[in-house]
């Protein structure tokens, strides 16, 4: 059997437990290897011991977060398309979508890098740095901003190839990435003497690595040829990509809202709790990008088996989905409550920063158990093209729901109800996920209609249907 007969298989036939493993468990591991890029970082500048380039690493991340949030868009919504294209046997769509990705990456790239480079300082004020904080910002974010199209593009491309089946090949450009990243971090911060500067050219090196590993995969190791075109960019190719693209993408861009909030109220309480913060939740990212790892790794299988109709296979991927995020949310809690401290206590020796970081770990480690169904609902609605209801969760996760919320709990609490407003926040979102779903699922005519015969999906008829819209919640 070949490579791409393989990856067919494993999308539409393998039992559903397998199939979610075999997706999952490559891109787990690349996001593990994620983890390990930012922590290289945090750990490298902690060696530091210089309070104010820790806490200036914590306070300009929310702006990397932003850059993932632009790859996001076009690597979700191509995603989408791609895998559900590939269901209906429309290898030629698929491949103008890979096309389009390209274009859109070097474009948006070309407005976050303008738009940078001319409010660099009103940027930085506003991400929450004030006096020594503020020209260790500048020095961090500086390189990142004219890299911005390397790291868009390492960012969609990689879940670009994942949709259609090649999760080892994606977590291998990971892996190449974050070994760059290490082995420069050292050479650059210390080395060379460039301090956080050299952290951030590292990262922008590494992506740069991984993102030529997954072009590279079009050159006989993709089911798709990438097709650049007037065809790739005409407006309905444009539309889709955003339409189901901009849902995720503005998750991650509220994520870096809400950072950016977070920060400029963590000021208040001192550099030390700055840095503690910035600290755990770099811990904690491990356990969010696990759980992100799990519900990417079923979005091609729901996206291609929407594709091709086969509606028992798509339920059934969606209730071992969110069976296994709950387990592994669970344990993962625990794992935090265990070696939360000695995490905090490799990073940095300065013992406030080690006291709070500690701290804020427990209070956000107690909404794993549920953050896994946000995130398994979001992606199972972008692979189905249901683009309004994952709008919705996006939006209350980190929008409607944290903003007041955060200000509320600071106003009472003081750093107390900071750090736990995002554990309530997430019971409010599962809360609404699971209702959305449910109703998506019902108003869906395929999905909610137990009688309907999935084996039309081989049929000629099928082929030449348009991809399925987004249903109104």
């Amino acid at each position: 059997m070949s490579k791409n007969d393989a990856r067919i298989k494993t999308l539409a036939e393998e039992p559903v437990f397998t199939a979610i493993m075999k997706m999952s468990l490559p891109v787990m591991m690349g996001m593990i290897i994620q983890v390990l890029y930012n922590m290289v970082d945090t750990y490298f500048i902690g060696r530091m011991n210089d309070v104010n380039q820790l806490a200036a690493s914590s306070v300009g991340f929310p702006v990397f977060m932003l850059f993932m949030s632009v790859g996001g868009v076009i690597g979700t919504g191509a995603s989408s398309l791609i895998s559900r294209y590939l269901g209906m046997k429309k290898i030629r769509e698929a491949g103008e979508i890979v096309g389009l990705s390209l274009i859109l990456n070097v474009a948006f790239a070309l407005l976050v890098t303008g738009f940078g480079l001319a409010f660099l300082d009103p940027l930085v004020s506003l991400l929450g740095a004030t006096g020594g904080v503020f020209d260790a910002t500048k020095d961090y974010l500086l390189p990142l901003i004219v890299g911005s199209v390397i790291i868009l593009g390492n960012f969609s491309f990689g879940m670009i190839l994942r949709a259609e089946g090649a999760a080892m090949r994606a977590m291998v450009g990971m892996i190449i990435g974050t070994v760059v990243n290490i082995v420069l971090d050292p050479i650059m911060i210390f080395s060379m003497g460039l301090g956080i500067r050299g952290a951030a050219i590292a990262t922008v090196i590494g992506n740069l690595a991984g993102l030529i590993w997954y072009l590279s995969s079009y050159a006989g190791h993709s089911l798709i040829s990438p097709v650049i075109d007037r065809a790739s960019v005409k407006l309905e190719h444009i539309r889709d990509v955003l339409v189901i693209g901009i849902p995720s993408g503005l998750n991650q861009g509220l994520m870096s809202v809400a950072g950016i909030v977070t920060n400029n109220l963590a000021a208040a309480y001192g550099a030390a709790a700055l840095g503690g913060m910035g600290v755990s939740q770099r811990i904690f990212s491990m356990v969010i990008l696990l759980l992100i790892g799990l519900a990417v790794g079923t979005q091609p299988l729901i996206g291609y088996n929407y594709g091709a109709k086969n509606r028992q296979r798509v339920l059934a991927i969606l209730k071992t989905g969110m069976i296994m995020a709950i387990t592994l949310g669970t344990a993962l809690f625990g794992l935090m409550r265990l070696i939360g401290k000695p995490l905090v206590s490799v990073f940095t020796d300065l013992s406030e920063v080690v006291a709070r970081g500690d701290w804020v770990l427990f209070a956000i480690s107690c909404s794993a158990p549920i953050i896994g169904v946000i995130m398994i609902t979001m992606n199972s609605l972008q692979a189905l093209g249901k683009a309004k209801p994952s709008l919705l969760i996006s939006a209350g996760r980190q929008g409607l729901f944290y903003i007041p919320i955060v200000f509320l709990l600071n106003g009472l609490f003081g750093f107390n109800g900071l750090v736990f407003t995002q554990p309530l926040v997430d019971v409010f979102t599962a809360i609404l996920a699971v209702i959305i779903l449910r109703r998506t699922i019902i108003r869906d005519p395929m999905l909610g209609n137990p009688d309907y015969n999935g084996a039309i999906a081989d049929s000629g008829e099928t082929r030449q249907k348009p991809l399925p819209r987004e249903s109104s919640i």
